[in-house]
């Protein structure tokens, strides 16, 4: 029983698909949830709020960052028009199910300053994180000067946990000149929406440890009455 329970566990794992989140380039209305106020000042950590659930959403870098407001919606740059390096967005209380966003680059100050006719093309990683034993995935980017709208959207049943933007970097080029590749930072990311996910279901992974534990302990009662009856009969 034990054997069939362990085969049966195995079967389920071996079963779990690869992640099916996916990010793409958008346009459009916003999700259900808006980033709309924030609480504090300037930091690494600033605690933003959605309209209308209230939801709040931590975002944090090694960067300094600052908080304000547009077109009613609440956004973080960096400080001085620094930018910043990274930026991790990690819901507080539940999980995304989807996420939808602008964001910026690069920013105005402390990057390369390509020469006269070079083009500069930009590339960075979006990195998805998830609840359970998921492995997280990242996106390599391609962005422009300026706006760049995306949409991340989890899979089915996929919880988001948390986001990690980083690594963004610009390859300037000319016909018949030499390539330029560097590092930037973000300028800023605006214009934040989001659906909500809380799931009380275990995922696919988790119900193949549990038919394992349930196994497991079936088979040390077994054992356990066993050892009884054998010092009954004797």
């Amino acid at each position: 029983m034990m054997f069939g329970a362990a085969i049966a566990a195995f079967m389920i794992a071996a079963a779990i698909p690869a992640s099916a989140v996916t990010m793409v380039s958008t346009t459009g209305t916003p999700l259900s949830e808006t980033i709309k106020t924030n609480v504090g000042g300037n930091g690494n950590s600033i605690d933003f709020f959605s309209d209308p659930s209230n939801l709040k959403v931590v975002y944090s870098s090694t960067s300094t960052l600052s908080p304000s407001s547009t077109g009613g919606f609440a956004f973080v740059q960096g400080v001085s028009d620094l930018g910043f390096t990274n930026l991790t967005l990690t819901p507080d209380g539940f999980t995304f199910s989807d996420l939808k966003f602008n964001m910026q680059l690069p920013a105005p100050e402390g990057g390369f300053d390509a020469p006269n006719g070079y083009k500069t093309a930009f590339t960075f990683d979006t990195t998805v994180y998830f609840t359970g034993a998921g492995s997280p995935v990242t996106f390599t980017n391609a962005g422009g000067n300026g706006e760049n709208r995306f949409l991340i959207t989890g899979g089915v049943g996929e919880a988001i946990s948390k986001i990690v933007f980083s690594n963004l970097v610009g390859t300037s080029t000319k016909n018949g000149g030499a390539t330029y590749v560097n590092a930037y930072n973000f300028d800023s990311l605006r214009q934040t929406s989001f659906d909500a996910f809380a799931s009380g279901v275990p995922e696919p992974g988790t119900w193949a440890l549990f038919i394992l534990g349930f196994g497991a302990i079936g088979m040390m009662l077994r054992s356990g009455r066993g050892r009884v009856a054998a010092r009954i009969r004797a």
